[in-house]
């Protein structure tokens, strides 16, 4: 089976790296993967997810009409059935992102791990089928701002490959709540 790919860069495409964050992000609410990885060195709890005007309300119908944050939808992902993996990188920026995670894993059933060290760095969203990843960190600048380069893979071989991968170097300090 052929791999699809897209490749993005940022910031004229910034826009369309959001889009396609949100689409991967609602993909795993309607049908979440068994694993679901994110790593990012620098991490905000942004609203990735606009449900201003109730788009995603068939996925979430409990979810107002407002912008969705990170923590929120990993969670979400997580009591879906997933087993969500987040790795970040032990810096103050980092703090009020980790706060939150923390406070909605005992909602998740011991399904949502957290990493926190002062080597993560890599930028990753690995699902069932697809590895995203670059240089774009998860925050304001990173998403809107930044020079920033990521690439979108549809290869459930390399997405398995990634997660086996991460499996090997996280997967031991994954802290689940």
């Amino acid at each position: 089976m052929r791999s699809l790919g897209r490749d993005f860069t940022a910031p004229w495409q910034a826009r369309a790296i959001q889009e396609a964050l949100q689409s991967l992000l609602a993909a795993e609410l309607a049908s979440p993967s068994a694993e679901l990885w994110l790593l990012s060195a620098w991490v905000t709890d942004l609203d990735l997810l606009d449900n201003s005007a109730r788009a995603f309300a068939g996925l979430r119908p409990d979810w107002p009409a407002a912008g969705i944050a990170l923590s929120r939808v990993l969670a979400d992902v997580a009591s879906k059935g997933a087993r969500v993996c987040v790795v970040v990188r032990e810096v103050e920026h980092n703090r009020p992102f980790i706060q939150r995670l923390r406070g909605r894993q005992n909602s998740t059933s011991g399904r949502l791990g957290l990493a926190v060290s002062p080597h993560a760095h890599e930028k990753t969203l690995v699902g069932d089928d697809y590895v995203l990843g670059g240089s774009m960190n998860l925050t304001f600048s990173g998403t809107t701002r930044n020079d920033e380069h990521m690439l979108l893979r549809v290869d459930r071989a390399a997405a398995a490959s990634r997660r086996l991968d991460l499996n090997r170097r996280w997967g031991s300090e994954l802290a689940w709540g």
